[in-house]
């Protein structure tokens, strides 16, 4: 359908470029004296001019005025008797002698000057219901109108160089239209694009092929933009990574190496509390690797999810029963069934009780609000000083956090991890920090 209204609107642009051509040339051939002639012709009142002012005084004749026309005239009556004339109409001149008189050749346009006399003669109506004919008799000088005959070969000549100009120009807009298009597709291949291309101007097969064009190029930037965050991010990752496990690898290291060379000399309380460093630090270790590999899989859209039917409230309290140490406050439903993971929501309530306890103080306020479609919970306590919105987004991102998060020993991976969660869930999360506490928020759905 497309192709069939280029189709038509080509064939519109030629067709109007052959009638402008066709035009302007019969304008220049015949204005332009390049091989022309002029004719003079000469012109006479043709009968209907003729019959229009006889036709007026013949209206006043029967409403009992006397015509007054610039010509002479007679009224007869049918049986040829004179009623009424003009002071210089000829008396001779009767309708049957008029009719013998009447050329009406004479009112055609002539190559001469000359003067004529034109008769003319119709009927009337002269009273009594008897019919009558009016005659007229008009001398008549002619009237002259030049007109020029243009050269038909230069004619010819004038109209296809017009036509071969219009057809270039044609052929030039639709170059510029397909110039665009291919600044647009070379757009396409450069990695950050200087400008964006103005609305092309044509056609609507055009410009729907130009914005599909800028529609692969702003995806096409996306991505690029998309995947250089993800290579930063990666580096970065890196190095996070490898501080986050040399810094208890290097410690467990020194602590053995140092219990080798002193073992003999090391008192048993001695050796007991190096042990105890290694351990913790081992434990340490264990921990980051089992928090990278947890992210690694919730990363994963296609990692599986076993719902089942779950009262959240009971397991929020289980699971913040066994950090005896942790403080906390409920508020909101005695009960609440959601199909969940426990596993993964377990992992989450124990993830939100060691960040509150890393980057706030004071008592833990769990918060409970159900809606017609889904619930929110929220994990919230103290903190020193209000977090910016920069901060908080470093929060959402894996080891970015370095200086806010991992500077009180956490990994900058917790809340990470539940965010997967939540995602595999179907649900939201957000962070704020608002009148001096920081808050994490969940949504889940109610199936």
């Amino acid at each position: 359908m497309r192709r069939f209204k280029l189709t038509v609107w080509m064939t519109i642009m030629l067709i109007l470029a052959a009638v402008l051509s066709t035009t302007l040339a019969w304008l220049i051939a015949s204005q332009i004296p390049l091989g022309a002639k002029t004719v003079p012709r000469y012109y006479y009142p043709t009968e209907q001019d003729i019959a229009q002012r006889v036709g007026q005084d013949i209206k006043r004749y029967e409403s009992g005025a006397q015509p007054t026309g610039d010509y002479e005239w007679a009224i007869y009556r049918a049986d040829g008797r004179l009623l009424t004339a003009s002071p210089d109409f000829p008396q001779t001149m009767t309708p049957s002698r008029l009719l013998d008189v009447q050329t009406l050749t004479e009112r055609e346009p002539g190559d001469r000057p000359e003067v004529r006399t034109l008769h003319y003669m119709t009927a009337v109506d002269v009273g009594d219901e008897t019919p009558g004919y009016f005659l007229s008799l008009e001398t008549v000088k002619p009237r002259l109108n030049e007109y020029q005959v243009g050269n038909p070969v230069m004619f010819f000549v004038v109209q296809l160089v017009l036509f071969i100009v219009f057809i270039l120009l044609l052929t030039r807009w639709i170059a510029h239209l397909f110039k665009q298009l291919e600044l647009r597709l070379k757009r396409l291949t450069t990695t950050v694009p200087e400008t964006i291309p103005e609305p092309l101007a044509g056609p609507r097969e055009f410009r729907a092929f130009a914005q599909s064009i800028d529609t692969v190029g702003d995806e096409l930037t996306l991505l690029r933009k998309r995947e250089q965050e993800r290579f930063t991010q990666q580096i970065h990752l890196i190095t996070s990574l490898s501080h986050d496990l040399r810094t208890p690898l290097t410690s467990i290291q020194g602590f053995i190496q140092w219990l080798s060379e002193h073992n003999q000399t090391l008192s048993d309380s001695e050796r007991a509390e190096f042990l105890s460093i290694v351990t913790r630090q081992s434990e340490t270790l264990a921990a980051r690797i089992d928090e990278l590999f947890a992210l690694a899989k919730l990363s994963n859209k296609e990692y599986p999810v076993h719902l089942e039917p779950v009262d959240f409230v009971t397991l929020l309290h289980q699971v913040a029963s066994q950090h005896p140490d942790t403080s906390y406050r409920y508020q909101g439903s005695e009960q609440l069934v959601l199909q969940v993971d426990p596993q993964l929501i377990v992992r989450l309530i124990e993830n939100l009780i060691r960040n509150a306890e890393l980057h706030g103080t004071g008592q833990l306020l769990f918060q409970i609000v159900r809606q017609p479609d889904h619930m929110l919970f929220s994990c919230s306590n103290a903190i020193e000083h209000a977090l910016t919105p920069d901060q908080l987004e470093a929060f959402e991102t894996p080891f970015v956090n370095s200086d806010v998060s991992r500077s009180n020993g956490g990994s900058g991976i917790g809340l990470s991890i539940v965010k997967q969660i939540v995602a595999r869930h179907s649900g939201t999360f957000r962070l704020d920090s608002q009148d001096g506490r920081f808050i994490v928020t969940l949504q889940f759905p109610l199936h």
